[in-house]
């Protein structure tokens, strides 16, 4: 059976359920993905001043 078959058969709760934590995942990396450009911004600037120094 195919996902989207699947996907037809299963309630409509269960699937608003399922997006749901689709998008809660989404959102948990992009918070990481925007923590690691800080970071990576704050350690380039931490290298660049002590390459200056």
């Amino acid at each position: 059976m195919s996902e989207r078959s699947a996907a037809r058969q299963e309630s409509l709760p269960k699937r608003r359920q399922q997006r749901e934590r689709s998008a809660e995942r989404w959102e948990e990396m992009a918070r990481a993905a925007e923590e690691t450009e800080r970071r990576t911004a704050i350690n380039e600037a931490q290298k660049r001043a002590r390459d200056m120094a």
